[in-house]
């Protein structure tokens, strides 16, 4: 009995050692991070960064509205002349009969 109460001592006292010395570890990785955050360089580099994608999406976007106008053109195109082929503007089309038609 006394062993396992030696045991749940020294394993309390190795816990909250051991979580102590975590916690400033943590808090030493914590404040490195924010002083690296906080460096000015580092900001410069982040706005840089996202005025560049900001600049690529906008090129992006203005790309894939033209070419949607220009897919909705050649569609617009081919529905109102018929689609090149056939005598509708659906084209060619096979009509089956019902039997009581």
């Amino acid at each position: 009995m006394k062993g396992k109460a030696l045991f749940l001592v020294a394993g309390a006292a190795g816990y909250v050692l051991g979580t102590r010395a975590g916690r400033e570890r943590y808090d030493q990785i914590a404040a490195a991070a924010g002083r690296l955050w906080g460096n000015p360089k580092v900001q410069e580099t982040v706005v840089d960064l996202q005025d560049r994608g900001t600049d690529m999406a906008k090129q992006a976007g203005a790309k894939l509205s033209d070419s949607a106008g220009a897919v909705a053109g050649q569609v617009k195109d081919k529905v109102t002349s018929g689609g090149g082929s056939g005598d509708s503007a659906l084209g060619d089309q096979h009509h089956t009969r019902m039997p009581n038609d």
